[in-house]
């Protein structure tokens, strides 16, 4: 979504200054991540500018409605939500889309012939709103005053009315929680199915090679058929990308926090927090190394640090103090790092494309004739492993640094069976080995900095 609103930038480049507008941008909820958070902006559609203060009450209870569900509730301080108030001349939204009315971005009911199906006719007011306002934006949500149930999404947009039955307490927050489902993680309804492989839907049937294989029989979780078409399957019976007034199911709640993890990085930063050459202050004899982390809650995060290649097993928080004494040969180069994971009970997630972990690494030692603590170099790396299992070939995609890097691929029996080098993307052949576990090792400077056990499987 980040690189759509970028493209979507260069569309309207050519837009005149005369043309140009501003429209009011106002936070409901700061991110712990600052302007690199998840970015979810709400647009009011059918407010007129009386009803400017409704619009601005009921989206921020839609907000806190949003952060009561998990896992949206874990991951709030992941999440910056804005509120974009601009007014209508008229009330509501068409009930066709051949007859419009007069309001912000010309959502209609009835799309695609689908009667409680809401959607904008009007994008490129939404574009040129959203451009204006956060281009850099993951989420939209265009919330329409109509008292008509109704609600979409799909690709980073949902459109949902504020309709109130008085069967569930703000029905407009379900529809919220179950199209945000469509609309960031490609969930699928479970209602009925619509034709093609997504993270809860699928056409294997066998509960040891489904793609959720790993939650089955946890739960309620398991394999399926839709009553409709019984060679598609879904994961769960009661699932609230099935129901309203549900929770999402396991296997959805697990895609939705990877998701997250796609667009949000754990480590906001870290000190010492570049590659120049630190000198601490003279006559030191410790320095501390320290990480910002943005945090679920409760806190999932797990931090493994590590000393020239040596687990610091008794060391799990987000600081290690180095004490020079302590060292070997204090005049030597020594490493240290530190491997971010979330480790969230809604996470079984050894059979998916790609695997995320933060690492970051300090080259250091003591500097005897400044008579300081000197710190090499600094860096972030992170890594991408796929696909999970592996057939033919392994990938490692790796951002953050620009040296070499080593990956090892070891089987259990300690012997190294495929073996490369790489600065930004490498691919291990792995075609001739049979089926079975090994354990992939990445190391950099010499030290192993990340560890992950993967399965071959044709």
């Amino acid at each position: 979504m980040k690189q759509f609103a970028l493209s979507l930038l260069f569309l309207l480049a050519g837009m005149t200054c005369a043309n140009a507008q501003t429209y009011p941008l106002e936070i409901i909820n700061r991110s712990g991540a600052g302007k690199e958070g998840l970015n979810m902006v709400i647009l009011s559609e059918g407010y007129t500018e009386s009803q400017l203060a409704q619009f601005r009450s009921e989206a921020t209870v839609l907000a806190d409605s949003f952060f009561h569900h998990t896992p949206w509730k874990e991951y709030k301080d992941y999440i910056n939500v804005y509120r974009v108030p601009i007014a209508s001349n008229v009330t509501g939204a068409g009930l066709t889309p051949e007859n419009p009315i007069d309001n912000v971005y010309g959502v209609c009911f009835g799309t695609s012939g689908v009667d409680r199906m809401p959607w904008p006719t009007k994008m490129d007011k939404v574009y040129q709103v959203l451009n204006a306002t956060v281009p850099d934006h993951d989420m939209v949500v265009i919330l329409v005053n109509m008292n008509k149930y109704g609600g979409g999404g799909t690709s980073g947009y949902l459109c949902i009315s504020n309709h109130l039955s008085g069967y569930w307490v703000n029905d407009y927050f379900q529809t919220l929680i179950h199209e945000a489902g469509h609309a960031f993680a490609d969930l699928a309804d479970e209602y009925w199915y619509n034709g093609y492989e997504r993270p809860n839907q699928t056409r294997e049937s066998d509960p040891t090679k489904v793609k959720w294989k790993n939650w089955v029989g946890k739960d309620g979780v398991g394999v399926y058929p839709y009553s409709e078409s019984p060679t598609w399957y879904r994961p769960h019976q009661n699932c609230l990308m099935r129901y309203l007034g549900r929770r999402y199911c396991d296997v959805c709640r697990q895609e939705l926090i990877e998701s997250i993890h796609d667009k949000v990085k754990p480590l906001a930063s870290y000190e010492p927090d570049n590659a120049r050459r630190i000198l601490a202050e003279p006559t030191a004899t410790s320095m501390t190394f320290s990480l910002n982390l943005i945090k679920p809650s409760p806190n999932t995060l797990d931090v493994s640090w590590k000393l020239d290649g040596k687990t610091l097993d008794d060391v799990t928080g987000d600081d290690y103090t180095v004490t020079f004494t302590e060292l070997d040969n204090p005049y030597t180069t020594h490493f240290l790092s530190a491997t971010i994971e979330d480790k969230s009970p809604y996470l079984l997630v050894d059979n998916h494309s790609t695997r995320h972990a933060s690492t970051v690494s300090w080259r250091f030692c003591l500097d005897g004739e400044a008579d300081a603590i000197e710190v090499v170099s600094a860096e972030e790396n992170d890594f991408a492993v796929g696909p999970v299992p592996f057939d033919h070939q392994l990938s490692i995609r790796r951002t953050g640094g620009t040296d070499t890097f080593t990956a090892s691929l070891v089987d259990l029996n300690g012997n190294t069976v495929s073996h490369g080098q790489g600065t930004g993307q490498l691919t291990l052949s792995t075609a001739a080995l049979p089926d079975g576990v090994y354990v992939l090792q990445l190391t950099h400077h010499g030290q192993v900095v990340y560890t992950r056990k993967l399965l071959k499987s044709k």
